[in-house]
């Protein structure tokens, strides 16, 4: 059926090529009873073929943790089958950029910057997978500070200290991605509506989330100006909200406008690599999200978004489980 989808409908040359033992023979049992391999080869691309064995119960989340496990482990390019996707979970797939097919149906390979949709219309794969700085803040910010719902554009503009026809483009995008509605009220004004709840609208948006660090630079301690607004950021805020001991390294996070105001009065200290202090340049500001001297949570949480440290995923998911419970 894949072949024939692939070879026919898209025009790529697409062939079974045999068992997949081979490549799968080192794999931890787990994932060996998660799916069942077979290897195909696409465009001459070779590819691990991800078939679950219980698609219904498997969360989202968890099978692009084991396909890029897989891949990691194998070498080898991964392609997950679905019998069917919703939008929720086709996003999750599409902002961790993961192969997937669904036969008839769909096939998303960035690994081919391409996308061929039910409408069977092939698309370029964009960039535009995942929100802008200035829809993840509005989220962040609705997520652990204050309701935006049935709150005036121009209202949420002052607090997140963007213009109002920022505001209005940012809520188009967040209506592109189907997380919000808008309704205009009786006095005409636009306020906005979250297709979800609290835990359940953090599970459908950080897949489309990203680190908030646009830069990393590190810089002596004497060296930063004292009026510089700075925020304890990564391993210094994890033991902050955390029981992980505090670390040697200290960092701190600094908005990018205040931080071009400074750079010239500071560039020749700063440093790729070396330093005592590290020195994030974020793509929002950080004293919009917190009412204290670390940065926000949810913020916190997205700078190790891909960090493979057990220990410290452990104490990120206590942390995001103990916000979504006050």
């Amino acid at each position: 059926m894949i072949k024939d989808y692939v070879n026919k409908t898209i025009g790529l040359s697409c062939n079974t090529k045999g068992s997949a033992n081979e490549w799968t023979k080192n794999l931890p049992q787990y994932l060996k009873g998660t799916f069942d391999f077979s290897l195909l080869e696409i465009d001459g691309q070779k590819f691990l073929l991800l078939k679950s064995m219980n698609e219904v119960n498997l969360p989202i989340s968890q099978v692009v943790k084991f396909s890029k496990q897989v891949r990691k482990q194998t070498g080898l390019q991964t392609l997950i089958q679905f019998k069917t996707l919703d939008s929720v979970r086709r996003r999750t797939l599409i902002s961790n950029k993961e192969n997937f097919i669904v036969p008839d149906k769909q096939i998303y390979i960035p690994f081919f910057r391409m996308y061929l949709n039910e409408n069977k219309s092939i698309q370029p794969i964009t960039d535009k997978e995942k929100l802008s700085p200035a829809a993840q803040l509005l989220l962040l910010y609705h997520l652990q500070k204050q309701s935006l719902e049935e709150m005036p554009f121009k209202d949420i503009a002052l607090i997140l200290k963007y213009s109002k026809k920022t505001i209005s483009l940012v809520i188009a995008e967040l209506q592109n991605f189907n997380i919000c509605h808008v309704k205009v009220t009786d006095d005409r004004n636009k306020v906005l509506y979250f297709q979800a709840k609290k835990r359940a609208l953090w599970d459908m948006v950080s897949p489309l989330m990203d680190s908030p660090v646009q830069k990393v630079w590190y810089i002596p301690k004497e060296n930063i100006p004292a009026e510089m607004q700075l925020f304890g950021t990564y391993d210094t805020a994890l033991a902050h909200y955390t029981f992980i001991a505090d670390f040697s390294q200290v960092s701190y996070a600094v908005d990018k406008r205040i931080f071009i105001e400074y750079q010239e009065k500071i560039q020749e200290f700063l440093h790729p690599e070396e330093g005592n202090i590290r020195l994030e340049i974020w793509k929002y500001n950080p004293a919009i999200l917190t009412n204290e001297n670390f940065v926000d949570c949810l913020s916190l949480v997205l700078c190790y978004k891909d960090i493979d440290d057990e220990r410290v995923n452990m104490e990120i998911k206590k942390m995001i489980e103990k916000i979504f419970v006050l």
